[in-house]
């Protein structure tokens, strides 16, 4: 269970290296404007990733359990298809445009990815768990992410720690 974890631990980094989001439409978002949508989201989604990193934590302790960390996955695959909606909708400056598309596609993609892991979790198999929470580091999603994250970085675009 340590290592399913870990794994979280490790998809919280990837994802939190090329997270974005906002709203809009419409005119193109200035560089700063757009900046600080990505910092923005990414506290949001680093957010939701402590607070899954907390509930496998209680699960392990005995102090909580399997089924708050289904429901933690569920909110964390709400959010992230949310917030590739509200990517898709803005108009971002035109050195983010492809970058934009890629990680509101890899931001759809994680949280299709996630479901496998969801259901490990409700099913209380760590067996199951462990194999779904492997399955994490090999995603295709998180190279699209990295990809996205990479990207705007090359941009000049930086990430609040």
């Amino acid at each position: 269970m340590r290592r399913v974890f870990l794994l979280c631990a490790f998809l919280a980094a990837m994802l939190l290296t090329a997270c974005g989001g906002g709203g809009g439409g419409g005119d193109a978002l200035s560089k700063q404007e757009y900046q600080d949508r990505l910092n923005t989201t990414r506290t949001e989604l680093s957010t939701s990733f402590d607070a899954l990193g907390t509930q496998l934590e209680g699960a392990l302790k005995g102090t909580g359990s399997l089924e708050d960390a289904a429901s933690e996955v569920e909110s964390i695959q709400e959010k992230l298809r949310n917030q590739a909606d509200e990517l898709e909708s803005l108009t971002p400056p035109d050195d983010a445009a492809a970058a934009n598309d890629k990680l509101a596609s890899g931001m759809q993609e994680l949280a299709d990815d996630l479901d496998a892991f969801k259901s490990a979790l409700e099913s209380e198999d760590f067996g199951k768990i462990q194999a779904e929470a492997n399955k994490i580091e090999t995603f295709s999603s998180g190279k699209t992410l990295q990809q996205a994250g990479d990207d705007l970085e090359a941009a000049g675009y930086k990430f609040s720690e």
